[in-house]
């Protein structure tokens, strides 16, 4: 009995060693300047590899999220340091493990919380399911990465990130009109499983002395007033700040003919630059962030600009999907 006890424990730890290894081997921070990261992997990844102490705010959220703040022209507007750390369909408990990531090196003051993916609802099967997998994800980053070597054999990525941000010039109008119809009182619900995590994460977020904020980004097929009454009643229930662009549309001042990509989904530049101001208003008015940009500190930011400068530059008029298909088309008539 002993020396089978002693078998199965010298296999469970040969299991986990091997994990280690490819854990080491298939870090995400070690491949993701090179491009064989997955985009939806990425801003996770790059958090990893930002260099320690400087990072003020973080952005969590869903595709919304993404879109609705570039930290270089924050930066350059304000001083203040950010992190886009959106995710297509994120979850909450996605954003409770990529803020745990964050937090392993940077002394985040703000965080940011873009609302959509508290509308996430899954059967409980599935956010059991996903629950243990998120859990299994930061303990053992292979399981997270271990696609990285089809990458490896099918070349690397295109893409460019700047703190989590990427460039989207293209232009496809919202012709829709208005999405916002008041003054009607209905709640769209946040399911139970979602609050509780959001509530959790609130928790967490005070013992670290972190102020959160939701904060809902301007999109015309994302939103609509009761989805606003809702995320307004939880703010309200717990005691944080909420702001919504879309309620606030004369203020943020988004221009649905040219400030989106996808018909009135996501946010192109134009309109990220326009959602970062708004943003950026707050956080210099209700926050206590410290402007770093003459701080010899923050110096690789400054530099880190005429990097984006040049790249917005290149991406004028378009996106990366868009290339990465010009890419791919080229690729086939050369075949």
């Amino acid at each position: 009995m002993a020396r089978n006890l002693r078998k199965i424990a010298g296999f469970i730890a040969g299991v986990f060693i091997i994990l280690f290894v490819l854990s080491v081997l298939f870090d995400g921070g070690r491949w993701v300047e090179k491009g064989y990261v997955a985009d939806r992997d990425a801003r996770i990844a790059g958090i990893t590899i930002e260099e320690p102490g400087l990072i003020d705010v973080l952005n969590v959220g869903d595709s919304v999220c993404n879109i609705s703040l570039t930290p270089m022209e924050l930066f350059r507007g304000y001083g203040f340091t950010a992190y886009n750390m959106g995710r297509d369909l994120q979850k909450p408990i996605e954003s409770y493990y990529y803020i745990k990531t964050a937090l392993q090196k940077q002394p985040v003051k703000v965080i940011l919380w873009e609302a959509h993916n508290l509308f996430r609802d899954e059967n409980i099967f599935d956010f059991g399911g996903r629950v243990l997998s998120e859990f299994l994800k930061y303990h053992i980053p292979f399981i997270k990465y271990h696609y990285i070597w089809k990458n490896w054999l099918e070349g690397p990525g295109i893409r460019k990130y700047f703190k989590g941000y990427l460039v989207n010039e293209a232009v496809k109008p919202y012709t829709g009109g208005e999405y916002y119809y008041w003054p009607d009182k209905e709640i769209y619900p946040i399911h139970g499983r979602e609050q509780m995590l959001f509530k959790f994460v609130l928790r967490y977020c005070k013992k670290k002395g972190i102020k959160l904020v939701l904060y809902s980004g301007a999109s015309s097929f994302c939103y609509d007033i009761r989805m606003h009454n809702a995320v307004a009643k939880l703010a309200e229930e717990c005691g944080v700040e909420y702001l919504d662009a879309n309620y606030d549309v004369d203020v943020v001042k988004i221009d649905w003919e040219k400030d989106t990509f996808d018909g009135g989904d996501h946010l192109n530049l134009f309109g990220a630059r326009k959602m970062t101001k708004y943003l950026g208003d707050y956080l210099a008015a209700e926050c206590d962030l410290t402007d770093h940009r003459d701080d010899p500190a923050y110096r690789s930011w400054e530099e880190l600009w005429t990097a984006y400068e040049r790249e917005l530059e290149e991406m004028k008029g378009t996106s990366y999907p868009l290339l990465e298909q010009e890419r791919k088309t080229t690729s086939e008539r050369h075949k």
